[in-house]
């Protein structure tokens, strides 16, 4: 949403339009204001400082370098990978995300509870740290770090931007309190979205389909990618009301999205009820990071999707995050769901796909496929290696299903003009024996697969009525040193992915999950 102009505003007169140099000295005005303002406030902060006792400086300065030590220690383990040594979004994992993580050295924040185009508070940082950013690679680390180890991340980033040495952050948002959600707010929402031309960037319905679409560019040189306003997993500032109004009254610094300050309070809310009522029925996933249970049973199972023991064992829902916007059907979760005996250990793979993308005669290669991720190193996730296929000293043991070999097309395929367009029988590639394959990987550049005699993970997938479902199966233990071991404990971590076919799906672009634990019962 990019248009601020708009005729006439509720609640708001105009008596002509203001010469261009009027607002021009107006907008010059109020931001010198503001920067002034923060930089008083600083400088008068450095004076209070200052005034301290040398013996309480000296500690303080002792105990804030102690913290930055710790933060940069932390920055180093989890996030120089995608933001790289200095901050500057140049880690080794930056050329296969789309958007490229942010440059931290500009100081500036997509998501504060602030002013626009201020700086955030700590608890803004840390917001974005303990949640991740939803549909993007950012992930949630409130669950591998402290209260006290977030903090200290949050001032190891400060001291990337100079700007936090000269400004303070700006008088927080004030979240009016939420008028009825009812079908007038949503009709005068619509209204609003009309008058704004919201459309021009997100499309009449919000299907990100506008004239504008792909034809500006954020304050980091990358063309602003415009998301579907109609899912609420894609609203990376949160969907919730209010989360949604402090988006429109802060915008999203550094992109296309301005600030919607100059509305009124009522007027913000009934936008955020109609973004709201155009939902497509796919919720948030919630993402509790509770860990996965591998249930025990007795009962017989193989690697056929539709064994009849699954049905009697309850399942985890997981969100998933394409690595790259724009990523055409990638899906917003991720079911799960796990069972062993004494000697065999099987995970079920479900999620929704409209087509099946399998091997057989003239296709382009892009193969429906889904990966599960296990560190070989026994751990919690605060101890887990990268997640983009491990480090040095740090592998994963990594089993690849694809639609290929022994998969089952249940029905002709949706949309399908013939019966011989999409068979019941699928052409399968002759070459490939299982559709699991099992590989290592040390980090980026090391991906192997293991020998032919050390593939020892089975598996099926069946697609059917728009949801692919997938079974890996393997023993507990194989005696292969690169293959987890699953009797050596009964904790272990584990990763997933998910390609789209149809999406031209391949490498770097997919959609995945972060560390989480395993329990074996």
């Amino acid at each position: 949403m990019v248009e601020k102009k708009r005729s006439r505003s509720p609640g708001r007169r105009f008596f002509g339009p203001a010469p261009f140099w009027v607002l021009a000295v107006f907008c010059a005005s109020s931001v010198w204001v503001r920067a002034g303002s923060a930089a008083e406030s600083r400088k008068i902060e450095k004076m209070i400082d200052a005034a301290q006792p040398e013996e309480q400086r000296a500690s303080s300065a002792r105990e804030r370098q102690k913290v930055l030590d710790e933060g940069k220690a932390l920055f180093q383990r989890f996030c120089v990978h995608c933001h790289g040594p200095g901050g500057k979004g140049d880690g080794p994992a930056s050329r296969y995300l789309y958007p490229r993580p942010r440059d931290l050295g500009l100081g500036i924040f997509k998501f504060h509870s602030t002013q626009p185009g201020a700086l955030p508070t700590e608890e803004d940082i840390a917001r974005t740290v303990k949640r991740g950013v939803p549909g993007s690679p950012m992930p949630a680390w409130g669950q591998a770090l402290s209260g006290e180890q977030v903090r200290s991340v949050v001032e190891y980033v400060k001291t990337f931007s100079g700007r936090f040495g000269r400004e303070t952050p700006g008088l927080k948002i004030e979240i009016g309190l939420e008028p009825p959600f009812d079908d007038l707010s949503v009709e005068k929402g619509r209204s609003l979205y009309r008058q704004l031309r919201c459309s021009q960037c997100h499309g009449e319905e919000g299907e990100k389909t506008g004239l504008l679409e792909g034809q500006s560019e954020d304050s980091w040189g990358q063309t602003a990618y415009v998301y579907d306003i109609r899912r609420p997993a894609l609203y990376k500032g949160g969907s919730a009301g209010d989360e949604i109004y402090q988006t429109l009254a802060a915008g999203i610094d550094g992109s296309s999205m301005s600030a919607y300050d100059y509305l009124s309070d009522a007027e913000r809310w009934r936008l955020a009820h109609y973004l709201q009522s155009r939902f497509q029925g796919e919720e948030s996933p919630s993402d509790s990071a509770a860990p996965l249970t591998s249930y025990r049973t007795r009962e017989l199972f193989d690697e056929r999707p539709d064994n009849p023991v699954w049905d009697k064992i309850p399942s985890a829902n997981i969100p998933l995050s394409p690595l790259r916007a724009g990523n055409r059907g990638a899906p917003a979760a991720l079911t799960v769901q796990s069972v062993h005996d004494e000697n065999r250990i099987a995970f079920r793979l479900q999620w929704e796909d409209p087509s099946p993308d399998r091997a057989k005669y003239g296709t382009s290669g892009f193969l429906d496929s889904a990966a599960i991720q296990f560190a070989l190193e026994r751990g919690n996730a605060f101890d887990a290696p990268f997640f983009g296929m491990g480090e040095r000293g740090k592998p994963v043991n990594i089993w690849h299903w694809k639609a290929d070999a022994g998969q089952e097309i249940a029905g002709p395929r949706e949309g399908a003009a013939s019966a011989e367009e999409s068979p019941a029988s699928p052409r399968l590639n002759p070459f490939s024996e299982s559709p699991v394959e099992e590989l290592n990987s040390s980090g980026f550049g090391t991906l192997s697969f293991q020998s032919l005699e050390n593939q020892n993970v089975r598996g099926q997938g069946k697609w059917e009525n728009g949801r692919w479902t997938a079974v890996f199966l393997r023993d507990l233990k194989t005696g292969w040193q690169s293959d987890v071991d699953f009797k050596a404990d009964n904790r272990f971590l584990l990763a997933f992915a998910v390609w789209d076919g149809s999406g031209k799906n391949k490498n770097a672009d997919k959609s995945v999950a972060s560390w989480r634990t395993l329990v074996v019962e």
